[in-house]
């Protein structure tokens, strides 16, 4: 049995620590495992003193996949690291550089990556407006350079949207009665899930999570938006329409988005073009030991600043 033990981390390190996946992870390791160092990474130097303001006994650093000295100064003496890319980078050089600082240590125990694609999809069905720098263009790269390392690496494939990304979609919900976005069938998940996820598996002491490539989604919620716009009405206890059409996402969005509006298009529409590839599964529930937030419950959750209208939109680094 002592094959399958892991080591759990003494200190771990947590890229993205300023982001929504980054950010509740070390709320949850801090509540969670307060003996464990944390060390936060971030690529932003404004948000050193808000991170250190936060968490004042972690360490905070500031590092970018994109220069290997960075990685390797803010990797020293960690043995667990939490791994989150934003979206448009090139992933062959941001990993090639994590683990090039990665192998220089001797202390790594368990390295979880999250990514965000299709399980079990050939590479060249991803449409040409998505390559370079699209989600399901990179990631596979991602994974294929930290598969060839032998670290010791878990995959959070984060098969499902962001149910948070209902911030972003409520301007015209309060503006217009209406639900505006591209059409497709997705899963959901709960950011916080996702955090305390990968923040059980990172103390975990199961090393048969090393090497797995986990898909995560609440396991309840496979809608179309539609059918989101209709459990908002019932929550907001007013008619919600739908509209998933371009030139209704062009015109809510267009000024917000810019160039990026016709890319986020092209990167739904081939979501919905290959729905079929998701299923929903227990993986997140067994994990947790509850079952993970749904839809709904977020919805009734946050309904009062739902009607609020938003002072300023920040647009998710992701949309899946």
């Amino acid at each position: 049995m002592a094959a399958f033990v892991k080591k759990i981390p003494r200190s771990i390190l947590i890229f993205g620590a300023s982001g929504h996946i980054g950010r509740p992870l070390a709320e949850f390791l801090s509540k969670n495992a307060p003996s464990i160092q944390l060390s936060l990474a971030t690529s932003s130097p404004e948000k050193r003193n808000t991170l250190q303001s936060l968490f004042p006994k972690a360490h905070v650093v500031q590092a970018n996949y994109m220069d290997v000295a960075s990685l390797t100064k803010a990797l020293q003496g960690i043995e667990g690291v939490f791994v989150v890319t934003t979206g448009g980078i090139d992933e062959r050089v941001a990993m090639s550089n994590l683990v090039t600082a990665l192998s220089g240590s001797k202390d790594i125990v368990h390295v979880v990556r999250m990514v965000g694609v299709f399980p079990e999809f050939a590479q060249q069905r991803v449409p040409k407006a998505l390559i370079p720098g699209g989600l399901p263009y990179e990631h596979p790269i991602a994974k294929s350079i930290l598969d060839e390392s032998g670290l010791p690496v878990t995959y959070l494939n984060c098969g499902a949207t962001f149910i948070d990304n209902l911030w972003l979609q409520m301007g015209p919900v309060l503006e217009k009665q209406t639900l505006i976005w591209p059409e497709h069938r997705v899963p959901f998940m709960d950011p916080r899930d996702i955090a305390e996820i990968a923040g059980k598996l990172l103390i975990s002491d199961n090393a048969k999570h090393i090497g797995a490539f986990h898909t995560m989604n609440n396991g309840q919620d496979w809608l179309t938006f539609k059918e989101v716009s209709v459990i908002l009405s019932e929550v907001l206890d007013q008619p919600v329409g739908y509209d998933g059409s371009y030139e209704g996402f062009a015109e809510a969005f267009g000024p917000k988005l810019g160039p990026a509006l016709d890319t986020l298009w092209a990167f739904f529409k081939f979501e919905e073009l290959n729905e079929e590839n998701w299923a929903l599964n227990g993986f997140s529930e067994r994990i947790l030991g509850r079952k993970p937030c749904t839809v709904r419950e977020w919805i009734i959750e946050h309904k009062e600043k739902l009607l609020q209208a938003p002072e300023k939109v920040q647009w998710a680094e992701k949309t899946t």
